[in-house]
This record gives C-alpha cells, sequence and structure tokens, in this order.
C-alpha cells in the first residue's frame, strides 16, 4: 500500500510537468521582455534572527502566504472589495474583466516571483486578482483618495484597517503591506487601474500618485517628492521597492561625492616651514660632526630619544600641539618638535613591527576599517564638541562639515511600524541591490553610534529622531537590535565620513589626553612598573639619608 507522502509526491510531479509543458508556450520574445524577478524570499541569516519581522500577522498578499489558515479570514474582505471593483468597470464581470486579463500575464507573474510557484493558472489568476484589488483599495483609502466610493464603502474596509491610525489593526495591515515576502507586482494595480480609468495614461499618473503619498506617509524618512515627480513603475517591482529608491536614489547609491586623498598621519613631520627646515639642517650638520665629545652627546641623545619611556612622556605634548596647530605660535613649534621625538622613530617601527600588536609606544588616530564600523557614540561626539543638525531628504544627505564640527543626518520618524519596514528594506537590498548595500550601512552607522538612551535624547533633541515609542529607551534598543549586515559592503561617501568623524574626535586634546592616559599610563604595565621602581628608589634614598643625617632634627626646624 502506498503512503500518503507517495501519493502527494506523485501529484506534485504531475502538475509540475503539466506545468513545465505549458511554460514552453509562452513567446520566447515575451520571456525575455518579462523576465524581472522583484519579490524574494528573506534571507535566513535575516530570518533566523527575528522571524516575526518578515511574516505578515494579518493580512496575506500574493502567493507565499495566502494558504496560511490564521489569515485566511481576511479573504471574505477581500471578496468585498472585488464586488465593489466590478461595479465601478462599467457592467463588466470581474472573472472575465480581470482574472482573465491577469491570465494573460501568468509568465510575466510568475517571473516576478523568487519563490518556485506551485500553482495551476487557474488558481493564480485569482489568488493575484483578489489581491490586487485589495491592495489597490487599501493605497486608495490611506491617502484619502478614493474613486467614487459611497460612505458605506468607506466605513466598512475602514472598520477592518482603521483610518484613524490608532488601533492595532492600522499598525498591522501597514506592516504586513510593507514586508518583502508580502508584496504584489505594481503592474497589476496598473491594469486594474486601467480597467476603471479607461486610460493607461491616466492609469499611470493614479498610480504614481497613490505611490507617492502612500511612501511619503508611511515613510521612516522625512521627505517631499515633488508633485510632478515620475515613479517610473515600470522599473520598480512593488511598494517596498518604490520605497527604497526613493531613500536610496539610484543616481546615488555609491557615492554623492567624488573621494577624498587619504590625509597623512600626523606622526610623520611634513611641515616644509622655515624653523622646521633651519632646526633640521642644524641638528644634520651636528650629527655629521665626527669630533669625539659631539659625536657622544648626539648618540646618547639619539637613544635617550629613542627609548620606549621617553617616547611615550613625549608624545602627548606632541599631540597637544597638533590639536593646537592654528595658533602661530605652537604652529611654528610643532615642526621641530615632531622632527626631535621622531628623527628614530621609523627605524624602531620597522624593528618592532614584527613583534605583535600588544607593544605600541605611540598614541595612533584609530580610523574605522571598510569591513568593521567603529565610530564614537553620540553622548561621546557631543562632549567632544561635535553637534547634530536634520535634514529633510534621502541618505545621500548625510555628511560633515569639518569647520562647523557639524554631521548632518535625514530626519527619521520612528513608531510602530518603523522597525518591521527598516528590517525588510534591508532584506530587500540583501536580495536584489544592484550595488553597495547603502541602506544596510546607514543602519549599521546608527547602530554604532547609539548606545543608550543619553544617544537617543541628544538626536531628538537636535530635531533628527521624532520619537513616537513609549521611551527613549525603545529607541535605542530598535537600533542595536537592527544587528549585522548580510554581507560586508563599502559605501564610499558614507565610510568618508566615519573617517571624518572618527579624525575630528580623535584630534580633541580632550579626547587625546583621556586615551593616552588610559592607554599608555593606567593601560601599561610597564609605565605602572617604572613608577612605582621610582618611587621605591627614592624612599630608598630617603631612608639611606635619614640613617646617615637626624631626619627628625631637619622636621622639627621646619616645624619651628
Amino acid at each position: 500500500m502506498e503512503s500518503t507522502s507517495d501519493v502527494q509526491l506523485k501529484i506534485d510531479e504531475n502538475g509540475w510537468v503539466i506545468q513545465i509543458k505549458g511554460s514552453f508556450d509562452v513567446q520566447e520574445e515575451e520571456e525575455v521582455k518579462e523576465l524581472c524577478m522583484s519579490v524574494f524570499n528573506v534571507p535566513k541569516e535575516l530570518l533566523a534572527v527575528k522571524p516575526e519581522a518578515y511574516t505578515p500577522q494579518s493580512i496575506s498578499i500574493g502567493p507565499y502566504h495566502h494558504w496560511r489558515s490564521e489569515l485566511y479570514d481576511m479573504e471574505r474582505y477581500k471578496l468585498t472589495a472585488a464586488r465593489r471593483f466590478q461595479k465601478r468597470i462599467n457592467g463588466l464581470k470581474f472573472e472575465s474583466a480581470v482574472v482573465e486579463e491577469f491570465k494573460k500575464h501568468e509568465w510575466r507573474i510568475r517571473s516576478s516571483y523568487h519563490k518556485f510557484l506551485d500553482y495551476k493558472e487557474e488558481t493564480l489568476a485569482w489568488l493575484m486578482a483578489l489581491d490586487a484589488v485589495f491592495l489597490l483599495e487599501c493605497l486608495q483609502f490611506y491617502v484619502r483618495q478614493v474613486d467614487q466610493s459611497s460612505d458605506a464603502d468607506v466605513k466598512q474596509l475602514g472598520r477592518v484597517l482603521d483610518l484613524s491610525g490608532t488601533s492595532a489593526a492600522h499598525n498591522s495591515t501597514v506592516r504586513d503591506i510593507m514586508m518583502l515576502e508580502n508584496q504584489l507586482p505594481l503592474f497589476l494595480l496598473q491594469k486594474l487601474l486601467e480597467l476603471q480609468l479607461g486610460s493607461e495614461t491616466k492609469a499611470e499618473e493614479r498610480l504614481c500618485t497613490l505611490l507617492r503619498l502612500f511612501c511619503e506617509e508611511f515613510s521612516p524618512f522625512s521627505f517631499k517628492l515633488p508633485d510632478d515627480s515620475k515613479i517610473r513603475t515600470n522599473e520598480r517591482g512593488h511598494i517596498l521597492e518604490v520605497l527604497y529608491y526613493a531613500i536610496v536614489p539610484v543616481s546615488n547609491n555609491q557615492s554623492p561625492n567624488t573621494p577624498k586623498e587619504e590625509e597623512k598621519e600626523e606622526s610623520v613631520p611634513e611641515d616644509k616651514s622655515t624653523v622646521t627646515r633651519a632646526f633640521s639642517l642644524l641638528w644634520n650638520a651636528v650629527s655629521s660632526l665626527n669630533i669625539g665629545p659631539i659625536r657622544f652627546l648626539t648618540n646618547l641623545t639619539q637613544k635617550a630619544l629613542s627609548g620606549r619611556a621617553v617616547q611615550v612622556v613625549m608624545k602627548l605634548p606632541l599631540r597637544l600641539l597638533s590639536t593646537l596647530g592654528n595658533i602661530p605660535i605652537l604652529s611654528a613649534l610643532k615642526g621641530p618638535f615632531a622632527l626631535l621625538v621622531n628623527k628614530d622613530a621609523n627605524k624602531n617601527d620597522e624593528e618592532e613591527e614584527g613583534k605583535g600588536e600588544g607593544d605600541e609606544s605611540f598614541v595612533k588616530i584609530i580610523t574605522p576599517t571598510r569591513d568593521e564600523l567603529s565610530i564614537p557614540s553620540v553622548a561621546d561626539l557631543y562632549s567632544a564638541g561635535l553637534k547634530f543638525a536634520p535634514t529633510d531628504g534621502d541618505l545621500t544627505s548625510v555628511r560633515f562639515d569639518a569647520k562647523t564640527a557639524t554631521l548632518y543626518l535625514p530626519k527619521v520618524k520612528l513608531d510602530n511600524n518603523t522597525e518591521i519596514i527598516l528590517r525588510n528594506m534591508v532584506a530587500f537590498e540583501a536580495s536584489a541591490a544592484p550595488g553597495a548595500m547603502v541602506f544596510t550601512r546607514y543602519t549599521d552607522f546608527m547602530n554604532g553610534m547609539i548606545d543608550s538612551e543619553a544617544d537617543v535624547r541628544l538626536l531628538r533633541q537636535s530635531g533628527i529622531i521624532c520619537n513616537h515609542l513609549q521611551s527613549d529607551g525603545e529607541v535605542a534598543s530598535l537600533w542595536n537590535s537592527m544587528g549585522k549586515c548580510v554581507r560586508l559592503t563599502k559605501v564610499q561617501y558614507l565610510d568618508n565620513v566615519i573617517e571624518d568623524v572618527n579624525r575630528y574626535y580623535n584630534r580633541k586634546w580632550n579626547v587625546a589626553v583621556v586615551e593616552f592616559v588610559n592607554e599608555h599610563i593606567f593601560g601599561s604595565w610597564q609605565f605602572l612598573s617604572l613608577v612605582a621602581a621610582v618611587i621605591l628608589l627614592v624612599l630608598t634614598c630617603l631612608q639611606a639619608f635619614c640613617s646617615v643625617y637626624d631626619c627628625k632634627k631637619w622636621v622639627s626646624k621646619l616645624q619651628d
């Protein structure tokens, strides 16, 4: 007797063969033209972290989650929307006007989805027709653009979607519409509008208006598209893709600015001032004298300056001179002092290069690598004098003005829907973005700067974050829970901003002093051992002195 699994396998095999045979009936020219995959499965790496952020909770749109029993209650509202749509297409039957039209585009529908759709032609056409009509009504209601609908129609769907935006039903519907696996091809919506309006041009304009208003309403970022702006519906697969490219424009997907030349490290004396050249000539002239006493003193000086303890102690004033280099007198002293300190630094670095990382002797300006984002928190940057300013724009508006020490960031609105939208945009970018993962890099950027409520509070007070959640702590948790990107990526202009911010932060004298003290004094057992040895030596000398001379007599005389 055959098992149930064997019977099911045979049924699936027969259906698969029939479907493959039918696919050969499609014209080759149409196949090449219409192949435009846009709806992907969420990457497993992201799905494993928070699966509920990518799984619809109330409404299924499209074939991926259609047969989930917990979502099937919404089917009656889809049927109601289909009957209302039938009234608005001049007496045509829904099946003949919509379903049969969608059957003509079966191959284009299937090619829009990354996952193999194990549906028969009839089932797929009806499924997509009902979901497309329902989604179109949702868009129209959400943007307050109802087409000749009676008050009863508005109230009926309004009870389901809660157009006031105050209940969980409203937020749940918006979140489900924005999920990657719950997307529907936009060309289906345009086909419906063509039937309703009777013109392809009017349908395209209407769809552009709906998408523009919907994205502006529910986008986490504060931006306004011009009323006459054209959304390329023929190039955008679905709503989530439209929102993504509104935030990350294609023309600026890599970098809005030309890459900057790397600045040279300040530890290398490149100052060509007159004082520096004179000092260098004098030093070389004295060093070249082969007279006994001068040669002895020169060698002694070089050995002393090349010692680790002396280098550590003398590096701090050099760092302070670099920070205060705008003052004319100090800038003149900077070159000679750097030349004196670093005379043999390069040679010492070459000798110590292979000895590991734990034997550093200089304070280094730490800049983030391309594969690892490292940036101080908002509170640390603010304490170092950096200011934050909001911008009304997309992600290309992120920039750092070194002259005014101001970091410009786009305004972001955080509410109950934001995390779902952000996560699904990251998932879409990981699956479909042709170039650098700009949006993912931005989330890493914000995650790196936000560590606590204090960071969120500063950004909120600066007007960058508009918090509609219960507390600043929730906002911090939201950014910190975004996690790492799916794959390492390079985004030139964002990486330049990060480097500029780190360079500014590390050059501040108070930060330099604290880092120097922590790293080379309190964090160095060699230095602490040296201090302990010096104290012990002083005490031993004092004890020896007091054993020869009567210290009590000296103390009593001082007291008198």
